[in-house]
Parts: C-alpha cells; structure tokens; sequence
C-alpha cells in the first residue's frame, strides 16, 4: 500500500477485505478492495487515473440509459417514469421553489429532463461523449462533456447540486466538495446518492455485491464516513434516506454470484428467469422495504446543506 492515503482522513494505514475485478462487464484488471483503518473509508486499490479508469465506461454501461419515452414496452416505460418522477420530487419536496439545478454525471439526461418539466433551468456535466450528446440532442439540455473544474460556473450560482450515484466515482471526493460549495447559493442542497457500506447486501453477498463495482467506484462510503467527509468540507447532513437501487441491485450482486459458480448455464438463466418473476418480487418487497427503513438497502441518498 505504499503511497496510498486514505482520501478522507490522509491515513496510510488500511485493512484488506478482498480482490476485487470488474463483475458488470468483466473487463481486465485485478484490484483490492481495502479499509481505512482510521475513519473506515473503504476504497479500491489502485486508485486508476481518468484515462484508464474511462476504458471501464463502455457505451452499454448501466448508468447510460435511453429516454424512458422511448422504452419499448408500457411497462418499461412506466416503471421508467415512475423512478424519475420520484427522484424529482425528493427534490422539489425539500426547496421552496423551482431555481437552478446541476447534474454531475447527468448520463443521458433523463433526470434533468424531468427537472426541466417542472419548471427548473438545468444543467448538467457529463464525461461520456456518447451520454452528454444524447442528453443535448434528445431532451435539448444544456449538457457540458467533461469534468467539473474550477471557474466553469459562477460563484454561488446553483439552488442544488445533484449525484445521482456518482460521488463514488470520483478519485478526489474532498476536492470536488469544495467545487460544490463554491459554485451552490448558501444554503443551498447537495444530494448525494451512493452504495452504502453498512448494506445488509454487502453482508449477505460479499465480494459479489453489486455496490463495488470495482475498478469504477474510488470509494464506497458509509453513512459515518459519508458525514464525516461532508462535516469537512463545511456542509451540514439533514437526513439520510434509501430510496433507490431496490430489487435490480440484489439480481446483480445473485448474477455475479452465480457466474462463479460451475452449474450449467441453463440453471444460471433457469434461477435469474424465477428470482425476475413477479411473484418472487411481492415475497421479497417486504424485506427489501424494511432495509429502506432502517438504511441499510444497498444505496443511500444523502441530504446535505452548504454552510458557508
């Protein structure tokens, strides 16, 4: 671990927890999933530049979906609009009125899509070339492809700043905070959604948990280092809730399982075609449910004021 820091609390000093390698698009590359022994910020070892780390970000990747207007089904379509829609509202349930929004790591824009129905004047920055022009030509969005950087926007220029599970992808989480803070109003909202370390997912699944997403996620966070990271970039947390990444996170991290498993493929497809089943999904709700309920579903979302 030599010349490796804890990105939160500067600690040299980390625990092994397990190997880890690319389980969504099962990619090349072998790489530690590690512990801070200080602050418990977990991370993932070595820490890849933006340029290797970009090969990781294929153009079927998870997080670049289609409008959800243009799904192919009524259900799809539905569901699809459901969850943005909900986003939405956690939004405008917690401001006053509509104002100025930025989505880092927008993707292909349907977020700020609905944003801009209700009323808000958007913007949003996105790494993937093939994301940004998709949100622009599609929903018409004000979309820049790349990084946020100092002096892209005003000072004090945003009523809310979003990431919609993206924090963890950042190499350097403090000094993006600091990004954040300069260019929101005071008082103004950061949300953050992540995986959550302290997930009863994490727990049952192990390596094969769906939250590390290994090499592309930097840092999975707890609730505890989460706040402590955010109490030092002088931002206030007003509440943490679990909300998103429900049934779709627990079939990864049992497919990831079952990769590694030497059964025949027809009874992998066989078990994932009756874990998708509706039925199955009813049985399940409840417990999924009460792990919203006491955070400790496999993503959290993090609320978060700017205080000076």
């Amino acid at each position: 671990m030599e010349k490796f820091r804890c990105d939160n609390c500067s600690s040299a000093d980390f625990i092994f927890l397990h190997p880890g390698q690319d389980r969504l698009h099962e990619l090349e590359g072998e790489f530690s999933v590690v512990k801070c022994k200080q602050c418990g910020l977990i991370a993932i070892h070595p820490k890849l530049s933006q340029e290797k780390v970009s090969s990781y970000y294929p153009s079927d990747y998870i997080s670049y979906p289609i409008a959800a207007e243009d799904e192919r089904t009524w259900l799809k379509k539905l569901d699809r609009k459901r969850g943005i829609n909900r986003r939405c509202k956690i939004i405008i349930d917690r401001t006053t009125e509509s104002g100025r929004i930025l989505d880092v790591g927008c993707a292909t824009g349907n977020f700020l899509n609905g944003m801009q129905q209700y009323g808000w004047e958007c913007f949003g920055i996105e790494p993937s070339k093939f994301a940004a022009e998709y949100a622009k030509k599609r929903f018409n969005l004000n979309v820049i492809n790349g990084y946020l950087s100092e002096n892209l926007f005003p000072n004090s220029f945003f009523d809310v700043v979003t990431l919609w599970d993206v924090f963890e992808h950042l190499p350097e989480p403090k000094d993006d905070l600091n990004l954040f803070r300069k260019i929101l109003k005071p008082g103004g909202l950061l949300l953050i959604t992540t995986p959550n370390a302290d997930a009863w997912g994490r727990r049952l699944f192990g390596k094969y948990w769906v939250g590390w997403d290994v090499p592309r996620h930097f840092h999975i966070f707890s609730p505890t280092t989460i706040q402590d990271m955010l109490n030092k970039s002088f931002f206030e947390t007003q509440e943490i809730i679990s909300f998103t990444g429900r049934y779709g996170a627990v079939i990864l991290s049992i497919e990831f399982f079952l990769r590694d498993k030497n059964i025949p493929t027809w009874s992998k497809k066989l078990i994932l075609s009756v874990l998708k089943t509706l039925p199955f999904r009813i049985i399940t709700h409840p417990l999924i449910i009460l792990a919203e309920k006491v955070n400790h579903s496999s993503t959290m979302t993090v609320f978060a004021n700017k205080t000076l």
